[in-house]
């Protein structure tokens, strides 16, 4: 809202909330700061999950959608992820997946969205296998 000065105080603390959180987040799986745009994401992506005392306990999505959301698809942040690899890519003797980190949802689809070491590209896949042991 313009020239409202108490929600600009409101949107502060909550940019500062998340930026402590990534920073945290980022620090704990020994990650580099190029991942700072997926890791809000990430980060944003929960909190939209996650109650508030300002939508009387409900969630952000619930309110925008009229359902609660569901948590089952939920995954560790920098989890290990092995991703399938299709046969038309793949030569007999090659791995039938590649190990990747996760680092979150896409926007544009229901894929999980990774990061390749290897290759320093970020894919987004379906089929994947996660080992949210290993980080």
């Amino acid at each position: 809202m313009p020239r409202s000065p108490q929600q600009n105080d409101v949107v502060k603390r909550k940019n500062r909330s998340i930026l402590n959180i990534v920073r945290n987040m980022l620090k704990t799986k020994k990650m580099l700061n190029e991942f700072l745009d997926e890791t809000i994401d990430y980060v944003v992506y929960l909190s939209n999950k996650c109650h508030t005392k300002s939508l009387n306990d409900i969630t952000p999505q619930e309110a925008w959608y009229g359902r609660k959301p569901s948590a089952t698809h939920l995954k560790v942040f920098g989890s290990i992820g092995y991703v399938y690899v299709d046969d038309q890519v793949k030569t007999k003797l090659d791995y039938k997946s590649k190990t990747m980190i996760f680092m979150g949802y896409d926007k544009k689809s229901k894929g999980y969205k990774l990061y390749n070491p290897s290759e320093e590209k970020m894919v987004i896949s379906r089929d994947v296998k996660f080992d949210q042991e290993k980080a």
